[in-house]
């Protein structure tokens, strides 16, 4: 039978006969596969070194400090593990909270230094005021002749020589010549400085001694020629406050010194001292001539 599908003109491949060589050459999908497992190969072997190399690097990391190379002594020098530790959290927080609690005894420490630093220094100038208040209480009891001259006319009722009645003279008139300074007779402070009649004051100033035996005490200086201090100065017993004149309700020069209990006129002589020679010589017709308001 003829075959339709038969080829007569396709040449055939010859069989090798009994002393022919057999071909070497390989087909392409042969080669295809070869070349498929030799990189199936590479890779596996690329990912075994990998592995080699990570699980190295892990353990030289766990192992924390390696040793390096003997140096000329024979002897190891420890190398540094390029390892980060990881923190531990607890004693982060526990090495915190000291810290905190040191400065907190640091800043305590501080400030109970200051407080005492300042307590102590409150103290001293305490001291210092309580020494300075107790001197001045031991000295209020001192007071000085405000000027020159003695008593001519003392505190109590009197005929007046100029109104020609009896009236009350509420301090005592020191005489003294026109001008001589009139003195502060104790420290205080100027609670009053006016000029002009100001009812037969004539000029005149009044200081604030402060409290003297739970007592307030004022002095005052009345006829004045002039005065050199103003209200609110502090003036130093013995300091000028003015010059003895005679303006006012006043015959001649002189200085009416009077004297304030809480406000209240009283004797100048309770602070000064009477003066014995003035007393004497009040009754005298020359010290009446000089008798002013």
């Amino acid at each position: 039978m003829s075959n339709p599908n038969f080829e007569v003109d396709k040449p055939r491949r010859a069989l090798p006969g009994p002393g022919s060589t057999p071909s070497h050459r390989l087909g392409a999908s042969h080669l295809q596969s070869i070349l498929r497992r030799a990189l199936t190969v590479v890779v596996v072997s690329g990912i075994a070194a990998v592995g080699v190399a990570t699980f190295t690097a892990s353990a030289n990391n766990s192992a924390g400090v390696a040793f390096a190379n003997n140096g000329p002594l024979g002897i190891s020098a420890p190398a540094t593990s390029s390892a980060t530790a990881t923190p531990d959290i607890p004693a982060l927080a526990a090495a915190r909270a000291r810290k905190l609690a040191e400065d907190k005894a640091g800043l305590d420490q501080a400030v109970a230094s200051a407080a005492s630093s300042a307590r102590a220094e409150e103290l001293t100038t305490n001291a210092k005021a309580i020494s300075t208040e107790s001197d001045r209480l031991k000295n209020l009891s001192k007071f000085m002749w405000p000027t020159d001259g003695t008593v001519s006319s003392g505190y109590g009722l009197r005929f007046h020589p100029i109104l020609h009645y009896w009236r009350m003279h509420d301090g005592d008139d020191i005489g003294g010549k026109c001008g001589q300074p009139i003195w502060a007779a104790q420290s205080g402070v100027v609670v009053k400085a006016e000029m002009g009649y100001n009812g037969g004051s004539g000029n005149n100033v009044r200081i604030d001694h402060g409290d003297i035996n739970g007592v307030n005490v004022q002095t005052g200086y009345l006829h004045m020629l002039r005065y050199v201090v103003s209200v609110g100065q502090h003036l130093n017993q013995g300091d000028v406050v003015g010059y003895v004149g005679d303006t006012g309700l006043s015959t001649a020069c002189h200085l009416h010194f009077s004297a304030y209990k809480n406000g209240s006129g009283t004797d100048p002589m309770e602070f000064i001292g009477w003066n014995k020679e003035a007393k004497t010589s009040s009754d005298n017709k020359d010290a009446k001539t000089s008798t002013n308001n």
